[in-house]
């Protein structure tokens, strides 16, 4: 099934209508041609998803035996020699052959498809809904689609049938778009990652990367808006429906999905799916990056022009090592991608720029104060044109706005996770420069 035009309008699927002069005095209305421009745009759009389809044919799942007994199904990734590497929930891991008792390929993913929808007459439109589940659960989201279309075919009011096709339409477009922004960004520069939009030539994080920021910094003493699918819910029943902490009994299964958000939640947690915190959509900053906004990124991070990310300091060519982008610096991505470069940023000597076990000695409330108040004090920096030099933020540790900076630390969810963000930042000329990592040119 193709996808509708609706969902390419990314791609520029549009058609222009205009006065197209005739003769002296006379005009008529017609529809021209699609643009140049558009049709390479749909042409992009058609041809990443026959990628896509193709790359689902190409979907191929495995089982491994391990010499404990474990048995570990999933789609096969790759093998070179003795190692494969298997995707399971998401996650793929590599696992030596050597310790297994059993390897066998069970074929591409569509082909079992076919064979268990022959097995599943037509009008067995739950039994067809549990195998669009099974091709979702398998990334083959294409084929998922189709089958759940010919199901409302079937049964157009089915409610489930038509949460699911949102989904998969919702999951399909955000992919070819990826494709298409990726494919963009491929043209423009190579040193940029593919896929990355970018604020004023700055790479920033995306939306996806920001919500799951959000989910992993949910305060459940002040909880911020959120929503949970109810696909979500039922998938999550279904990958860890034997962990300890579900329910066991049919009627428990049946009251989670009516509970609220935060209790779905909070045993998304203690069970670790992972794979599932991108689905929960949290609606509003938690309170530790409400605090970061407010309190830090706001007043003297990157909001205003003598701050940290002002240009003539860490927002500038001139940046060094610490590159902030100081544009549009109220917006979610500007926010949430300084607080990311921050929280990643480390020293020369391995020092973590935020020490979120003893929050006053981090360098970055240390370097704010005056440097003679400092146990790490900010290096010199002279003034040159243009550039006024550093000067401190805080005037010593029992300032009102160094205990707030310390508060906002303490608020940052511990144990400290490990965001599955890929994310490189950009690097400043002035760093290019001066690396000392970077070998010496030949003179």
């Amino acid at each position: 099934m193709p996808i509708p035009m609706r969902m390419l309008s990314a791609a520029g699927a549009v058609m222009l209508v205009s006065i197209v002069a005739i003769g002296p005095g006379s005009a008529q209305t017609a529809v021209d041609p699609v643009p140049p421009t558009v049709r390479n745009e749909q042409a992009a759009a058609r041809e990443a998803e026959a990628e896509m389809r193709r790359a689902e044919e190409e979907l191929v799942e495995a089982r491994l035996v391990l010499r404990t007994g474990r048995s570990i199904e999933g789609l096969l990734v790759a093998r070179e020699g003795r190692n494969a590497t298997i995707r399971v929930q998401g996650k793929d891991t590599e696992f030596d052959l050597a310790d297994a008792v059993e390897f066998e390929e069970l074929g591409p993913v569509l082909e079992s498809f076919a064979a268990l929808r022959l097995a599943t007459p037509d009008d067995d439109v739950p039994g067809r809904l549990q195998l669009v589940r099974w091709l979702r659960d398998r990334g083959a989201y294409f084929a998922a689609l189709d089958e759940v279309v010919s199901i409302i075919g079937v049964e157009p009011y089915n409610l489930d049938a038509q949460e699911m096709r949102r989904w998969l339409e919702s999951q399909i477009q955000l992919k070819l778009a990826s494709a298409l922004r990726g494919a963009d960004d491929e043209k423009d520069s190579g040193e940029v990652p593919a896929m990355r939009r970018k604020i004023d030539s700055f790479p920033v994080l995306t939306d996806e990367e920001i919500n799951l920021i959000r989910v992993y910094e949910v305060d459940f003493d002040d909880p911020p808006r959120l929503t949970i699918p109810r696909q979500t819910v039922e998938e999550f029943m279904e990958l860890y429906g034997n962990h300890e902490v579900m329910p066991k009994d049919p009627e428990g299964r049946r009251a989670l999905l009516r509970r609220d958000p935060l209790t779905v939640l909070d045993l998304m947690f203690r069970a670790q799916a992972r794979p599932l915190y991108g689905e929960v959509e949290v609606i509003e900053d938690p309170r530790s990056m409400r605090l970061w906004r407010t309190q830090i990124h706001g007043r003297w991070f990157a909001g205003s022009t003598g701050s940290c990310a002002s240009a003539s300091c860490h927002g500038g060519q001139e940046a060094g090592r610490l590159y902030l982008n100081n544009h549009r610096t109220n917006t979610d991505a500007t926010v949430y991608t300084n607080f990311f470069i921050a929280d990643r940023f480390r020293l020369r000597d391995g020092t973590p720029l935020i020490n979120y076990e003893e929050p006053a000695e981090s360098p970055l409330l240390q370097m704010a104060l005056p440097r003679e108040r400092s146990r790490r004090p900010h290096p010199q920096v002279g003034r040159t044109e243009g550039r006024r030099g550093w000067r401190p933020y805080f005037r010593d540790e029992d300032d009102l706005r160094f205990r707030r900076a310390v508060e906002w630390i303490r608020s940052m969810y511990q144990p400290r996770p490990d965001y599955p963000i890929d994310y490189v930042p950009p690097v400043s000329r002035s760093a290019e420069r001066f690396d000392p990592d970077t070998p010496r040119p030949r003179r």
